[in-house]
């Protein structure tokens, strides 16, 4: 059995959905290196939006007594690139995501972007193989840890907020770099806590950037 077999029956896919599963693990490289193959792009647009609609119905349960600004904050740490990476590398995705040359020769399985769009295409395959409670399923799979330690009182700031007053010391953010044509770049920040490196975070801005190194940091320290 190979590996993406093994973690469709992990997540709950039955056997005539695997090639969802393949597909949702597809990267665009290794599609345009085998022609024919489906890359993950449609089910990652699919699963973002999925995964908003997941998120904001089980926080409004949840926290009934918090205004919209609250529970989009508490949605905002949810869906974040951070979370989405740290939730792809507990099921080991970055082990089984197909990749073409160009991907593997830029170290794409470490790369947090792409990690992030497995997460997302998966969600968006549960979907197309069972509707809203199959997705469902997932991502009650996917969030088990996160929704247990998502209270109220992180509804109050975002990540850089929240980094500012856990880690009272001097907070920096340093640019590391982008990649990508103009219309499409990704940002990659390093974030410090009095100078020592607490968090690396990638966005199609530098602020998403600065937010995902804040939210990495704030786990370590947690930890």
């Amino acid at each position: 059995m190979s590996s993406i077999q093994l973690l469709a029956r992990h997540l709950g896919f039955s056997p005539g959905d695997e090639q969802l599963v393949k597909q949702a693990l597809t990267h665009s490289s290794y599609a345009h290196d085998n022609p024919g193959s489906l890359d993950s792009e449609r089910l990652e647009f699919l699963g973002d939006a999925v995964l908003s609609l997941l998120c904001s119905s089980h926080l409004y349960r949840r926290f009934p007594s918090l205004a919209e600004g609250q529970l989009s904050r508490l949605r905002a740490n949810l869906v974040c690139e951070a979370a989405l990476t740290s939730i792809a590398r507990l099921f080991d995705l970055q082990t089984i995501v197909l990749l073409g040359r160009s991907a593997i020769g830029s170290n794409g399985a470490a790369r947090p972007r792409i990690l992030a769009g497995c997460t997302e295409a998966l969600l968006g395959a549960a979907y197309l193989a069972g509707g809203l409670p199959r997705a469902e399923e997932l991502f009650q799979l996917f969030y088990a840890d996160m929704l247990d330690n998502t209270d109220a009182s992180r509804a109050g700031a975002d990540a850089k907020s929240a980094l500012q007053e856990l880690a009272p010391e001097a907070v920096s953010y340093t640019l590391l770099g982008y990649s990508g044509p103009d219309h499409d770049r990704t940002y990659r920040v390093e974030v410090a806590v009095a100078g020592r490196t607490m968090g690396i975070g990638e966005g199609r801005s530098k602020k998403q950037a600065e937010q995902a190194a804040a939210a990495e940091a704030l786990r370590n320290l947690r930890a």
